[in-house]
């Protein structure tokens, strides 16, 4: 029998902990994806040239200011910036500055040669001190140089220039060997055709583990590896880092070869018998510095994960540009703040007030009861009914556009209700000792309301408060209508403003940026942890004031 009676009490107790433990584990859950993803980025992203750097491509070093986030490029991109087809790093990198390009006289020589002509936009000055200079003074500078000056020229310059040019500016790794092919390799067969690999693949590839095109998703096409007989070959592409790797790479081709695999592997001495060996063999594939290239052969993208910090001071401390593709969200964080501040000016008083009157002044009737399920009826009304509303009277009808005040009582209606519900019942749960003892000695009906009941209640209150900011922070329909999109800093009652759900909701909708998206949703759950922190650090602090 007393077993009976354990089993009887284990069993609902085990489901409660199960319960609580399951459901407090998928809201952690939730919320770590998303905080996770607003710190760090990890994103898949296609190249057309392989991960080996070099800080100079053919005796030429890129230079870029500091401002920008680029730390490397690669040389089709770079070739772009300096033959007008790119006039703003909008394509390029996260800033919406114009380019500013910038060439000195010996470079120009080179990048004539590499580039086919460079553009009317890149200015050309006499030495590669003028260059560094004029990209270390523009957000959206980049300048080339040879090598032999570049260094020659920072020794060169007093310390005042010098330091500008060591804090403003930074030099860019450029990647310039890309994985070309014959255009057999390529070729749509069916319904499909390779045209992005991944970048790990070309370590097996040239080690012979791929046989055939066929194993990486192409057509029956047997693989031929192209090398290089001298791994000098490489010298003007690629750094040190880079030579090292690709020598390693080819060590494992040779002894591959040299162990007699089914895999033919053909040997090259310069770039031109590199590029008719590509171009002349069935499934021909080799590593080739990017200028060799033509278009005779064909190139395979190449795709590899990219990691990062995603939420960073510069995003919080910046405002966006062009829509929120480009910055952070400064002035976003500024009028989401003001947005509050104004929607419980507009709420809380009137709010609390039809409380106290509901609870302390009105009697007991149908017409209290028609008010209450009033209340509880517009608290569980969609939002984008307050949104339509708040556009018909507020917009419309006043006169006042879409604008912050707009916006501001349109969220006060919306949490005016759940304000009014959760005072009702802290002023209800107040012990009436406290009140017939304050009537007793002496108090009227006001100070006892004001000084007794009121403070008693306030705890419960303050919770009901911040429900009704938590959803006013994560209100988006109502306020898009009301409150508009405007992401500048609000100047004014009457200016168009958007608040962090607004703009979380917009660059998703717009498809501007997922990474952004999620630093914005971080963002706000840390606006609703501190406002949930300081109101608990009040309510503990009148607390025991009372007391």
């Amino acid at each position: 029998m007393k077993k009976s009676i354990r089993l009887k009490e284990i069993l609902p107790l085990g489901f409660v902990y199960i319960s609580a433990g399951a459901t407090i584990g998928i809201l952690f859950l939730i919320l770590g994806y998303i905080l996770f993803n607003g710190f760090f980025y990890n994103n898949r992203v296609e190249y057309t040239a392989a991960s080996y750097t070099s800080p100079s491509v053919a005796g030429l070093v890129a230079v870029v200011n500091q401002e920008n986030s680029e730390t490397e490029m690669t040389f089709d991109v770079l070739q772009g910036l300096f033959t007008d087809k790119y006039a703003n790093w909008k394509k390029i990198s996260d800033s919406a500055e114009d380019v500013y390009p910038y060439v000195s006289a010996d470079a120009a020589k080179t990048a004539d040669s590499l580039f086919g002509k460079i553009g009317r936009l890149t200015e050309q000055y006499d030495t590669a001190s003028a260059v560094l200079l004029r990209v270390a003074a523009n957000e959206g500078g980049i300048g080339i140089v040879t090598a032999e000056e570049y260094q020659r020229s920072i020794d060169r310059m007093d310390a005042r220039d010098k330091k500008t040019v060591e804090k403003n500016t930074r030099q860019l790794q450029l990647r310039n060997i890309e994985l070309a092919c014959n255009p057999e390799v390529t070729e749509l067969f069916g319904n499909f055709k390779i045209g992005t690999l991944d970048e790990s693949v070309i370590k097996p590839l040239f080690s012979g583990s791929v046989a055939n095109w066929q194993d990486l998703g192409g057509k029956n096409l047997p693989v031929v590896l192209v090398v290089p007989e001298d791994i000098s070959f490489y010298r003007d592409a690629v750094g040190c880092d880079g030579i090292n790797a690709l020598d390693e790479l080819y060590t494992h081709t040779r002894q591959m070869q040299a162990a007699g695999s089914g895999v033919q592997v053909v040997t090259v001495s310069d770039g031109e018998q590199f590029r008719q060996v590509l171009a002349g063999q069935p499934g021909a594939v080799g590593l080739l510095p990017v200028w060799y290239g033509g278009t005779d052969t064909d190139i395979l993208k190449l795709a590899r994960n990219e990691r990062g910090w995603n939420l960073t001071p510069s995003f919080i401390m910046t405002p966006p540009v062009d829509g929120g593709r480009f910055g952070g969200i400064s002035t976003i964080i500024v009028n989401t703040l003001v947005m509050i501040i104004l929607t419980l000016l507009f709420a809380v008083p009137p709010g609390l007030f039809a409380a106290v009157y509901l609870v302390e002044y009105a009697k007991e009737g149908r017409l209290l009861r028609l008010l209450r399920l009033g209340t509880e009826t517009l608290a569980g009304i969609p939002s984008i009914i307050f949104g339509l509303f708040g556009m018909l009277v507020f917009v419309q009808g006043f006169g006042w556009g879409i604008c912050l005040l707009s916006g501001s009582l349109t969220l006060a209606l919306m949490i005016l209700p759940t304000i009014v519900r959760t005072a009702e019942e802290a002023l209800k749960a107040v012990p009436h000792s406290l009140q017939e003892g304050s009537l007793a000695l002496g108090g009227t009906k006001i100070q006892t309301l004001f000084r007794v009941v009121l403070p008693a209640a306030f705890p419960a209150v303050s919770a009901g408060i911040i429900l009704a900011i938590g959803r006013a922070l994560g209100e988006t329909a109502a306020l898009i209508y009301t409150m508009g999109s405007s992401y500048t800093l609000t100047h004014g009652l009457f200016d168009s403003t958007r608040s962090l759900a607004v703009h979380l909701y917009l660059i998703i909708a717009e498809g501007i940026s997922t990474d952004k998206a999620f630093a914005s949703a971080a963002i706000l759950i840390f606006f609703v942890f501190i406002i949930n922190s300081a109101s608990k650090l009040l309510i503990r602090r009148i607390g025991a004031a009372g007391t």
